[in-house]
């Protein structure tokens, strides 16, 4: 560490250090994909007083860091500045590595039996369901489905698909590599990308079976003896000790037999399409059993009594229906646990990642006097004229140090969903799972990991065509305005991140009210009920946020990965690309509760809040957004304690640095407005709407011009909620007289102190 670093870090409490010697990371025994850029993550988002921020770095130079508090006054200028946003940053610590540390990674996810490794076997078993072939790389290329393969000098026996899509297997004797030992089928399965397949081979002296569904589709040499056993994988092979031939793919109940099985087995196993939870037949030849009925954990039991389990690697999909399950399943009522006829599977990926698993560039020890808020970290590469790497992090608390303080709600969830949409039209392997995008199989990522960078969520402006016309920006912006107003107010208030309320949704109990900011999509049950419980106790919740509480997510709070799973419901239209009804059987997470949006799933938000999603707009230009007509203009907060100016033709909200009204990009309203049940209409005040005209992208309301509602609600089950219905808010927050004065009279009311 320089010199600047020590005097920045004894002055301010900051200790700013390098992290680990790069020397003592030891990549795994896999695949990798070069990282050739700088690229990084903190780890984690919110961070405590007290505790230490790791930053993961992959950089391919040597690297300055410093970590700074981001600044609150730019923001609120009538005019935005991006130059003067970022002149505000206090400079709180800094560190220079004079080496590069760049790392790769390491996508795919299979499973592997690391103990009592399998010899060579007389016959294996298997179901599987592929999406995407592999890709012919050089000469050849296959992905496999069970193997003990490590080319090209440990080869024992493999099933596979080639990148033709004919299924095959491999039958050696363990030694080097030798073609003549593969046998492939004439027909290709690639005409049956996304149905189930049977394969199993049988080996009787030097000659093998490969049957695909019950009959046998080719025959070809076996190599003679016993192979020397090596390590059985499900979904990958290896290749010069690197896991590799990975499976895009689904796999379900792997049975391996120490006897060829006769036909009539194979055929039994065939007929039987795994719906059995344990194999009926050549019992007394049965090795191991991997149903892959998982529906949570890292391991898959074995069923056959010798306790091979496999260790599954990467995350793969867990809790999918297997090869006899109906297209029906799914549907509201229905209960897996009460469908003998669910089976199972794994569903494997070639670019499953939830953790890169890069060892700690940098370390930041949080004093204890940190004061919450929005921070961030910035990293330079020496010498070179890249632009940096910004990486923000909130300082969280989640007990407010005065009395009748905000908890300032920042939607890191949401911020993971979008986060790694590709910005340039770029993906790299492994580092491309959002809410909105597929994996390389065309399948949705049901898994989402905040240990890997989110290059979308920026402490500043980015730039893109639609926000250089609109100013419009909706990860990260949002919370600054609001954090940055809250401030200049003097209201008392902490931040706390979506994990944190997951983790302890009491915490709001401590709060006179909670501000969600924004655009906070993604909740968890334990947010949402959190919420509940916090307004039926008499809390305030001040909604400056649209899209609110759309989707429900898990969240594992060890692993820091996000599981959603989405569905389209008819008549959403074409464009819609969830998961459809014929794949409903798909939404029930690992915590055995189904997906999807919460107004689908018996708790919507307008039953918490008001007001349901209506639909977004993002043309890129100005008529995309709306301000606010007054409609209730009596009402008690447009006069107590303060009148809040309202502009000719009734309007509020005319100006914002989020967009140019305050009204647009995604926006909620009234639940009667798309057909729903009406909120209970007691204590509920309309005090403005926005009318947008049919601009619309996607629409789900009667009048397609319906904008955003702003309502006032005294809830009769208790709890009081200001629901404004528009991701754009706080950045009207920032510069709108009439939104300004409006707020301050709703916390004034809700009892939050300045």
């Amino acid at each position: 560490m320089s010199t600047d670093a020590r005097t920045a870090a004894s002055a301010t409490g900051w200790q700013v250090r390098l992290g680990d010697d790069p020397a003592l990371h030891q990549a795994p025994a896999h695949r990798p994909v070069r990282v050739a850029s700088l690229m990084g993550y903190v780890d984690p988002i919110g961070v405590r007083p007290g505790e230490t921020l790791r930053v993961h770095l992959s950089a391919p130079a040597a690297y300055d860091v410093a970590v700074g508090r981001l600044g609150q006054h730019a923001l609120l200028l009538p005019e935005p500045d991006d130059a003067a946003d970022r002149a505000e940053v206090t400079w709180l610590g800094r560190a220079s590595s004079t080496s590069a540390r760049r790392y790769d990674v390491h996508p795919g996810s299979y499973g592997f039996a690391g103990n009592s490794p399998v010899s060579r076997p007389g016959s294996v078993s298997a179901w599987v369901r592929v999406w995407h072939l592999p890709v012919t790389v050089e000469t050849s290329s296959w992905a496999a489905v069970v193997s003990d393969l490590d080319y090209p000098d440990r080869c024992g026996w493999a099933i596979g698909i080639d990148a033709d899509g004919h299924p095959g297997c491999y039958v050696g004797d363990g030694g080097h590599h030798d073609r003549v030992n593969w046998t492939f089928a004439v027909a290709s399965l690639s005409n049956r990308l996304g149905e189930w397949v049977h394969l199993a081979f049988t080996v009787d002296g030097d000659r093998v079976r490969l049957w695909v569904d019950g009959t046998v589709a080719a025959e070809g040499a076996a190599a003679i003896g016993d192979a020397a056993a090596g390590t059985v994988r499900v979904a990958a092979a290896a290749q010069s000790g690197l896991v590799d031939h990975l499976l895009d793919g689904d796999v379900s109940s792997v049975a391996i037999f120490s006897r060829g099985l006769t036909r009539h087995e194979v055929v039994a196993l065939t007929d039987d399409r795994a719906m059995s939870p344990t194999v009926a037949v050549a019992t007394e030849a049965l090795l191991t059993h991997w149903p892959l009925r998982e529906r949570r954990g890292t391991t898959a039991a074995d069923n056959s009594g010798n306790e091979r389990p496999l260790t599954l690697v990467n995350t793969p999909t867990l809790n999918i229906p297997g090869p006899p399950a109906s297209q029906a399943i799914g549907r509201p009522g229905y209960d897996p646990d009460a469908d003998p006829t669910r089976g199972g599977c794994i569903r494997f990926s070639s670019d499953d990642l939830v953790d890169c698993g890069w060892p700690a560039g940098v370390e930041i020890d949080v004093p204890e006097s940190a004061d919450s808020g929005t921070y961030y970290v910035r990293v330079t590469l020496i010498g070179a004229e890249d632009e940096p790497l910004e990486l923000p992090f909130v300082v969280v608390r989640p007990r407010p140090r005065l009395p009748r303080s905000v908890a300032l709600l920042y939607a890191t969830f949401t911020w993971t969903a979008y986060a790694r949409r590709a910005t340039d039209g770029v993906s790299i392997p492994g580092l491309a799972s959002s809410a909105y995008s597929r994996n390389i199989s065309g399948r949705l990522f049901f898994n989402l990991g905040m240990k890997m960078p989110l290059p979308r969520v920026r402490p500043f402006v980015h730039r893109s065509h639609l926000r250089d016309a609109t100013v419009h920006q909706h990860l990260v912006r949002p919370e600054r305005h609001a954090e940055s107003w809250l401030a200049r107010e003097g209201y008392s208030y902490e931040c706390i991140t979506d994990a944190e309320l997951d983790a302890d949704p009491g915490l709001l109990e401590h709060f006179a009210a909670l501000m969600i900011v924004g655009h906070d999509e993604y909740w968890t049950q334990n947010m949402r009920d959190g919420v509940e419980n916090y307004l039926r106790g008499g809390g305030n919740v001040v909604c400056l946020s649209g899209n609110t509480a759309f989707w429900r997510v898990s969240y594992d709070q060890d692993t820091k990965v996000i599981e959603t799973r989405k569905t389209t419901h008819p008549g959403e239209g074409t464009g819609v690309a969830w998961l459809p009804p014929h794949e409903w059987g798909e939404r029930w997470h690992t915590d055995g509760r189904p997906g999807g949006k919460w107004s689908c799933l018996g708790q919507s938000a307008s039953e918490l809040l008001g007001l349901e999603t209506l639909g977004w707009i993002d043309s890129g230009d100005r008529t995309a957004f709306a301000p606010f007509t007054v409609m209730s203009p009596d009402h008690f907060l447009f006069h107590d304690p303060q009148p809040v100016p309202i502009e000719a033709d009734n309007l509020i909200g005319t100006r914002s640095h989020d967009g140019p009204a305050v009204s647009g990009y995604e926006v909620d309203g009234l639940p009667e407005v798309q057909g729903m049940p009406a909120s209970d209409p007691e204590g509920l005040t309309v005090l403005a709407h926005a009318d947008h005209g049919p601009r619309f992208v996607a629409h789900w309301g009667a009048d397609p011009g319906h904008g955003a509602d702003l309502i006032y609600w005294e809830r009769p089950t208790g709890g009081v909620v200001l629901n404004a219905g528009a991701t754009n808010y706080p950045g009207a927050l920032a510069v709108d007289p009439g939104l300004q004065m409006l707020t301050r009279n709703v916390l004034h009311h809700m009892g939050v102190d300045r």
